[in-house]
């Protein structure tokens, strides 16, 4: 008898060390407490440099990740691999969308920026003089001069933050990059994602971001990959390979550049003329869920066509500009305009000579219904411009092309209020433009209009005071009446 005991304590014995063995690999390693995955979303913003008169940053976003109180770090997946940030002036743009992580108590969000191009991040030199880099990085740019900024390193920013996320919990983080940290001037330019306050993270949501939205996504461009009328849209950026679905709802509203007979868009009622292909620019709200809902869908070309989208500056040779690429379709498959290598910030030199010119008024669509001071009159420094174009080719000046009609759109300026007198006010924008554009005067009109314009961080004009610090989004008009047509406000 004693010997069979001695037989089944071994057998159950050999089974609870069995058991506890292949309990092993379910042993918890990272947030051990909290059960189930929890949903974040985070954007990114820009709070500009000042002195630097920037045309261009491309961002790399190398990777995020969550360090959690315990355990190993938890990797944020991405919706690109970089961003055009002198956009993110007014706007922001979608970093992470709904990704799934472990729910626990996480201590920091670290973001691994660069390393960046040093033919890519553009700027014009106004200051009246040559400006350096700095020591050991060589070069300089001459005054007036169209420049690179020279390259940043990689380096990874590590935000202190503290955040618990439950089990089915949908959480958003704003991000704001300061690009006025970045770079430095500091015995000539750099760029050094190391410095102080480059990234700063919030979870508060913005004043004047409506409810129940946590951001806004705005001006996004691209082709519709996928469409169904009333209920969805999926759009592809031709230029950064990003894509993001929205919902459409019976709030969402459709526009196409204002002009005669629609000859840019070719869209005479909207939306039944949008289909897969056509070329779009929406407007979303991000929901907490990490859905996005439309606001307004803006049709530019029903069918695409070869279209290049950027910044102007002037060049000494009559009708031919110089544009900052900031978006592109490449619809015919033209080796220059389909290439990886022509991207954010590349040069690109417009023949206008006999260009059409049209406006697109997007959300001011029914408050600036006939807008004047483009058809016609040049281009000025500033405007962004969108145009179809032909005869595009790689020189050894660089890339050409002959535009066939040019459409003004959205410039993102960051400037000084000098007068206010709500809902309108005196603008100060980048040194470039009052130096360039010389009939602006140095302190232009900027309006404002009442339930079109949009505000974040403030709730409306009476939030603009003199002397401060305001970036717009807005149609930069010709020696008119306003010179800025503001289509939103933000007070960094």
């Amino acid at each position: 008898m004693n010997s069979k005991k001695y037989l089944i304590f071994l057998a159950l014995s050999a089974l609870l060390t069995l058991s506890s063995c292949s309990g092993l690999s379910n042993v918890c390693t990272t947030n051990c407490g909290p059960t189930g995955k929890a949903n974040l979303s985070i954007t990114l913003y820009d709070t500009p440099p000042t002195g630097v008169n920037l045309l261009s940053f491309t961002l790399p976003v190398a990777g995020i990740s969550l360090t959690p109180a315990s355990g190993s770090p938890v990797t944020v997946g991405t919706t690109a691999s970089s961003f055009e940030v002198t956009h993110l002036q007014t706007e922001s743009a979608l970093l992470a969308d709904a990704v799934s992580v472990p729910a626990g108590s996480y201590t920091a969000l670290s973001v691994t920026l660069g390393p960046t191009s040093a033919t890519s991040n553009v700027f014009i030199n106004t200051s009246g003089s040559t400006i350096g880099w700095t020591t050991g990085s060589g070069g300089s740019c001459l005054n007036g001069a169209v420049c690179f900024l020279p390259a940043g390193a990689i380096f990874t920013v590590s935000i202190p933050m503290t955040i618990t996320l439950s089990g089915n919990q949908n959480q958003w983080v704003g991000l704001d990059l300061n690009l006025n940290n970045a770079v430095t001037t500091t015995g000539g330019l750099s760029v050094d994602f190391s410095q102080t306050g480059v990234l700063t993270a919030v979870t508060t949501t913005r004043t004047g971001i409506p409810s129940p939205a946590v951001d806004t996504i705005e001006d996004f461009v691209g082709a519709v990959t996928a469409y169904t009328s009333g209920s969805s849209i999926t759009v592809k950026s031709g230029i950064s390979g990003q894509t993001i679905t929205a919902a459409l709802t019976s709030s969402t509203e459709y526009d196409s550049p204002s002009s005669p007979d629609n000859a840019y868009s070719n869209c005479t009622a909207a939306p039944t003329c949008i289909a897969i292909g056509s070329t779009v620019s929406i407007d979303a709200q991000l929901n907490p869920s990490g859905t996005l809902t439309a606001t307004e869908v803006d049709v530019l070309d029903v069918t695409a066509v070869d279209e290049v989208e950027g910044v102007i500056y002037p060049t000494a040779t009559p009708n031919v500009y110089g544009l900052i690429l900031a978006d592109k379709i490449s619809a015919t498959g033209n080796a220059v305009l389909a290439s990886t290598t022509t991207t954010y910030g590349s040069g690109v030199f417009l023949n206008v000579t006999n260009a059409n010119y049209f406006v697109d008024t997007k959300t001011l669509s029914i408050a600036l219904p006939s807008p004047i001071g483009f058809p016609g009159t040049g281009l000025l420094a500033g405007q962004v411009v969108r145009a179809q174009v032909t005869n595009v080719l790689s020189t050894n000046a660089g890339i050409t092309a002959t535009a066939a009609n040019l459409l003004l759109r959205w410039s993102r300026l960051t400037g000084t209020v000098n007068a206010a007198a709500n809902p309108n006010f005196n603008f100060t924008p980048p040194s470039y433009i009052t130096t360039l554009d010389t009939g602006l005067g140095t302190s232009p009109l900027a309006y404002t209009y009442i339930g079109y314009t949009a505000f974040d961080g403030i709730t409306d004009a009476s939030g603009i005071n003199v002397s401060s610090t305001v970036s717009i989004r807005t149609l930069l008009l010709n020696n008119t009446l306003p010179t800025f047509a503001v289509a939103k406000v933000r007070v960094p």
